[in-house]
């Protein structure tokens, strides 16, 4: 009886597909990991296009602001988005994957503002954060801004926040690191990278992961179908030769 009904569970869930073979996906610009400008729209485009494949689903990508493709996955006018971090918060409007890619966020600083490293960032004072839109906030910072030590302020982009800690108007800000080699390689010159730095220990590791709209029926179908594919592109070794591909900047993290 018990093969019986995982046998008819399985035969609903690949109807269930049948009926829900295009994922459409809001995506945005975030280099090297994903933009329209990007071969393949970037690594962790490729990377959702192949598992989703491999899953027996295919994906359409449409590129809006941070803000909105999030508005989006909440409302359900979109299946979904890639990549996000996960929070308490967008949990509550969106399932997530395993992780596509893992990175390390650091702290970018004027190199003529030295800031203090941990523990002794536990510390700071009247620090000015910048947070690009879409990006998360972290708790050991959220402590800091609750004791007065931190002020976060909303940048559109990464780059407006680099821009603005060379202006002198922010005091750092935090960014996946290999997003902050793309951008000091392709969006600044040799005398504004030398003005940056980062500290030694990043705040932490983070999974970013797609994430599909509770608002959608199939949501739990469809990521359970992702995630098989995930597993069998990361084991057919697949994921690596992509990685070798699509991600040439030093400092990423597997």
């Amino acid at each position: 009886m018990k093969s019986i009904v995982c046998a008819l569970a399985t035969l609903a869930a690949s109807i269930t597909l049948s009926h829900a073979q295009t994922l459409e996906l809001a995506n945005g610009e975030w280099p090297p990991y994903q933009s329209a400008h990007l071969p393949r729209f970037g690594f962790a485009s490729a990377v959702v296009s192949e598992a989703a494949a491999l899953g027996g689903l295919q994906v359409r990508y449409g590129f809006y602001p941070w803000k909105r493709a999030e508005e989006m996955v909440r409302s359900g006018h979109v299946d979904g988005s890639l990549v996000w971090s996960q929070t308490a918060l967008r949990d509550s409007f969106a399932l997530f994957s395993e992780p596509i890619v893992q990175d390390r966020e650091v702290v970018i600083h004027h190199a003529s503002k030295p800031l203090a490293d941990w523990p002794l960032r536990q510390q700071w004072q009247g620090v000015h954060l910048a947070l690009p839109l879409g990006s998360r906030t972290f708790h050991e910072l959220v402590r800091l801004e609750r004791e007065g030590r931190v002020e976060y302020h909303r940048v559109e982009t990464p780059e407006n926040g680099l821009r603005m800690i060379l202006a002198g108007r922010m005091t750092a800000m935090t960014l996946a690191n290999s997003v902050y080699q793309s951008l000091r390689q392709h969006k600044l010159t040799a005398q504004e990278r030398s003005q940056l730095a980062t500290l030694p220990t990043p705040i932490e590791t983070v999974p970013f992961r797609l994430m599909l709209s509770r608002a959608r029926p199939q949501a739990a179908v469809q990521l359970a179908a992702f995630n098989r594919g995930l597993q069998r592109l990361r084991q057919s070794g697949r994921y690596a030769q992509l990685e070798q591909q699509l991600l040439p900047h030093a400092g990423k993290t597997p």
